[in-house]
């Protein structure tokens, strides 16, 4: 098994114990590929689907498609979302825009929760420097108060390690 099929084995492993995990908030829809290379999950958290006026209307399931490109982990896996939803990191098209952010480094199981985050309009994750959608750009400078819209917590499937305390003798 080369590098790429072994990343994509231990990735489906820990997207599989972060759902196991998630209390029911985190469903894998279904997988493409053996080892899986393509995801459909479905979050069940708050978020907005678009606007009436200046309100927000929320839905509180969203789908999203993962993909894993031929050059992956190399390369940033590509998010789109099935169901609407309106956000300064996503564009019009359902696309989410990854940023910069990405690294080899982060796992799928990462990106899994960082994408249960921007649908809740987290602090933590929200761009508003280089937003994909303007006009949820400008509704979110307008409106901070409101937002997180949820305030669910996606935890990470990999257990804490182990912490090594120094005493001075």
């Amino acid at each position: 098994m080369g590098i790429r099929e072994t990343r994509l084995e231990n990735d489906f492993n820990e997207v599989s114990q972060l759902i196991a995990n998630s209390g029911g908030t985190i469903a894998l829809i279904s997988s493409q590929g053996k080892p899986a290379y393509e995801y459909v999950i479905e979050y069940r958290c708050k978020g907005i689907e678009r606007l009436q006026g200046n309100d927000p209307v929320f839905r509180t399931n969203h789908r999203v498609k993962i993909t894993l490109s031929n050059d992956y982990p190399k390369n940033s896996p590509s998010a789109e979302f099935l169901t609407p939803i309106f956000h300064p990191n996503v564009y019009t098209n359902q696309r989410v825009c990854l940023g910069s952010y990405w690294t080899m480094a982060e796992n799928l199981s990462e990106l899994v929760i960082r994408i249960g985050k921007i649908i809740q309009y987290s602090k933590d994750v929200l761009n508003l420097n280089s937003p994909a959608n303007r006009d949820a750009k400008d509704w979110a400078n307008r409106n901070p108060n409101r937002y997180p819209v949820d305030n669910q917590t996606f935890k990470s499937a990999k257990k804490p390690q182990a912490q090594i305390v120094w005493n001075d003798v």
